[in-house]
C-alpha cells in the first residue's frame, strides 16, 4: 500500500506499507532540497524511493492512497481526476504508468491513523490538531482492534494551528513553517496577557473573533479554499494582538561581507516573549480541555496524538502528565507528511493486510541509506581528506567531542519528521553552554535562544529525566532533573524543560556506541547535544552529497559520515 501526504501544496511525502509493516517513508524536501518542499504536492521521488526499498514498480502497489478530499465539502472514496494524479506521481518517474485512481482518506482520520495504528495499542482515545485539512482543525477518535471511530471534531473557523502560527507571524518568527519558534521563546515569558477570544471549556474550547469581524457561526464553506477565510483570520489576529499593546514586530535583517549571508535580527522584547509564553499557556490549556474529553469519551488511558501542532513538545509533555493517561504515542511525523504513514497503514487496515494493534513504532529511521562505497566516493569527489575508522569511528568521535568538538553525524537510514534522531545529526557536548551557543549562533545561523536536545541512553534516563519511560522520538518534554541541570545545562532550557531523546542500548548500532564511548572516555552520563544536520534555510540532510556540501558550506570542524572521519583542520 502507497500512502500520499502533504496535499496541500506543502509537506509532500510517501509511505510504503507491505503486510501490514512500514518499509519505508520520506518527505520530498529531502530530495528537492526545498524547505518543507513548499509550492508543490508532487511526491514523485520519495514514492520512487519507497518503492526501490521494496523491489517493486508503481504497477505492482495494490492500493494507493491519498490523504485529502479533492472534492471537499462533497464527500468521496475515490479520486480519478488524471491531471491530479499525474501532479502527485509524474509519470515519468514510473516508467509512464499512470494509476486510473487512487483512494481518498480524509485528511484529520489519515492524521489519526498515523498516530493509533502503529502506537501498539489496542485501545486508545486519538487526538488530531493541526492548521486545517479537509475543513477540519480538530479531531477527536477513538481507536481499537477493530479501527478507529470518530467522535467529534471542530471546523476550520476554531482552529488552535492558525492561532497560534499567527503569533509566531505577528511577532516576526516568520510564516506558518516557523511556529516551533514561538515555543522556544516561550520559556523566556510570563503568561501575564489576556487573550479572551479563545476560551479553553469543559469537552474543548471556543475561538470567538467577533470583535474583529469573524464570527463563529458566520458562513464560510467557500472562502476556505481560495484562502480568503484565512487572509481575513490573520488581519483579525493582527488586530487582536496590537490591541494588548504590541505592534507587528518585523526583524531586521542585515548583509555580512565577511560570510557572504544575510542575518536576521534574533532578538525579541520582553513583550514579544511575554505573548508566546502566554499563547503556549492557552493553547496547552485547549488541548489538555480536548485530552480529557477524549479519554473521557472513550474510557481510555492511553492517548495517541498527531497533526502539525502535535510537534509541540511541550504542550505533549503536559499532555503526558495528565491524569488518566497511563501511556502517550506522539507520531515523530505529526505534520502533514506524517499523513502518507496513516493512509497506507488505513487501506492497509482494510484490506485485512494488518491488523490491530499492529507493531509499536520504535524508530524513524524509515528513510534512505548508502552503501560506503557511495560514501567514499562523495568524499573523493569532493577533494576531502578522510580516514576509515571502521567500527572503531564511535570511539574515536566520542573523544574529539569530549573534547569540545562539534561533529556532523550521519549514520544509517534517514529518519522521519523534523527531528534528527541520531541519523542525520549535529552533535556536541552537552556539558558546555557554549557549544549550544555556537550551533545556533555560527553553525545554523539561528535564534540564540532555540533549545537544542539531549540523547542519551535509556538506563541514563532515571538519572537525567526521573523516569525510565522510553522516550524515542524527541517529541515530549520533561522537567530536568538536578543531576540533568548539573551534567548536561547545554540541553536544558531556560523555563527547566528538555526534550529527551532516548536510546536503546545497542552494540550494533554506531549511535548507541557512541554515547556509550563518551561516557566512558568522560565518566560523566551517556548524553550528548543533538540537533538537526542542516542549514536553518534548508531541510535535514539525506544524501552523503547533502551531508558534504552543507559541512563544507559551515564552521562544523569535523564529520563522521559512515564509517568515515573527515576533519577540517586536516586530521584524520
Amino acid at each position: 500500500m502507497l500512502g500520499l501526504g502533504g496535499p496541500y501544496y506543502h509537506d509532500a511525502s510517501a509511505c510504503l506499507v507491505v503486510d501490514g509493516r512500514i518499509v519505508a517513508f520520506a518527505e520530498e524536501e529531502r530530495f528537492s532540497r526545498r524547505k518543507h518542499h513548499k509550492d508543490s504536492r508532487s511526491c514523485g521521488v520519495s514514492a520512487a524511493y519507497c518503492l526501490s526499498e521494496a523491489g517493486i514498480t508503481l504497477a505492482e502497489v495494490d492500493e494507493i492512497a491519498i490523504a485529502f478530499n479533492p472534492a471537499w465539502p462533497e464527500p468521496s472514496d475515490v479520486c480519478t481526476d488524471g491531471e491530479l494524479i499525474a501532479e502527485l506521481l509524474d509519470p515519468a518517474l514510473f516508467g509512464h504508468h499512470q494509476p486510473g485512481q487512487v483512494t481518498v482518506v480524509e485528511h484529520h482520520f489519515a492524521h489519526a491513523a498515523s498516530a493509533f495504528h502503529p502506537s501498539g495499542f489496542d485501545d486508545a482515545a486519538v487526538l488530531v490538531v493541526d492548521g486545517s485539512g479537509d475543513g477540519v482543525s480538530a479531531t477527536l477518535a477513538h481507536g481499537t482492534a477493530s479501527g478507529l471511530k470518530v467522535l467529534r471534531q471542530w471546523p476550520f473557523s476554531q482552529s488552535l494551528g492558525w492561532f497560534y502560527e499567527t503569533v509566531a507571524e505577528h511577532l516576526g518568527l516568520g510564516d506558518w513553517t516557523s511556529s516551533g519558534k514561538l515555543m522556544g521563546l516561550a520559556g523566556y515569558g510570563t503568561p501575564h496577557y489576556d487573550l479572551p477570544f479563545l476560551t479553553p471549556e469543559s469537552g474543548g474550547y471556543r475561538l470567538d473573533l467577533s470583535p474583529y469581524g469573524i464570527r463563529p457561526e458566520e458562513p464560510i464553506d467557500d472562502q476556505y479554499k481560495d484562502l480568503r477565510y484565512y487572509r481575513r483570520l490573520k488581519k483579525a489576529y493582527a488586530a487582536a494582538y496590537t490591541d494588548l499593546g504590541i505592534p507587528p514586530h518585523r526583524r531586521a535583517r542585515n548583509y555580512a561581507a565577511a560570510t557572504s549571508r544575510v542575518i536576521a535580527d534574533t532578538g525579541f522584547l520582553p513583550e514579544h516573549a511575554d505573548l508566546a509564553a502566554s499563547a503556549q499557556q492557552l493553547l496547552e490549556q485547549c488541548l489538555v480541555e480536548l485530552a480529557r474529553e477524549a479519554l473521557a469519551a472513550t474510557g481510555a488511558s492511553r492517548l495517541c496524538v498527531a497533526g502539525g501542532v502535535g510537534l509541540n513538545c511541550s504542550a505533549n509533555g503536559r499532555l503526558a502528565a495528565l491524569r488518566g493517561v497511563d501511556e502517550l504515542f506522539v507520531q515523530p511525523a505529526a505534520g502533514d507528511a506524517g499523513c502518507a504513514i496513516g493512509a497506507a497503514l488505513e487501506v492497509a487496515l482494510r484490506r485485512g493486510d494488518l491488523t490491530l494493534p499492529g507493531p509499536a513504532m520504535t524508530t524513524a529511521a524509515l528513510g534512505p541509506s548508502f552503501s560506503d562505497a557511495t560514501i567514499h566516493a562523495a568524499l573523493t569527489e569532493y577533494g576531502l581528506p578522510f580516514r576509515d575508522h571502521g567500527a572503531n569511528l564511535p570511539a574515536v568521535v566520542a573523544r574529539h567531542l569530549a573534547l569540545g568538538q562539534v561533529a556532523g553525524w550521519f549514520q544509517g537510514r534517514m529518519e522521519a519528521g523534523p527531528r534528527a534522531l541520531g541519523q542525520r545529526s549535529i552533535l556536541a557536548d552537552p556539558q558546555h553552554v557554549e557549544a549550544r551557543d555556537r550551533i545556533n549562533n555560527t553553525i545554523k545561523h539561528r535564534e540564540p535562544w532555540r533549545p537544542l536536545a539531549p540523547a542519551l541512553l535509556e538506563d541514563a534516563g532515571p538519572g537525567l529525566l526521573g523516569t525510565s519511560t522510553a522516550y524515542p522520538f524527541m517529541i515530549v518534554a520533561r522537567q530536568a532533573t538536578g543531576t540533568a541541570r548539573e551534567m548536561i545545562p547545554a540541553a536544558v532550557h531556560t523555563d527547566g524543560t528538555l526534550r529527551p531523546q532516548t536510546v536503546a542500548r545497542d552494540g550494533c548500532s554506531p549511535y548507541s556506541e557512541l554515547l556509550v564511548q563518551f561516557a566512558e572516555q568522560t565518566g560523566r552520563p551517556p548524553a550528548l547535544l543533538n540537533t538537526s544536520f542542516n542549514h536553518e534555510a534548508e531541510p535535514i540532510v539525506c544524501s552523503p552529497r547533502d551531508a558534504v556540501a552543507t559541512f563544507a558550506a559551515s564552521p562544523l570542524g569535523m564529520l563522521a559520515i559512515g564509517p568515515f572521519l573527515v576533519q577540517k583542520d586536516g586530521r584524520i
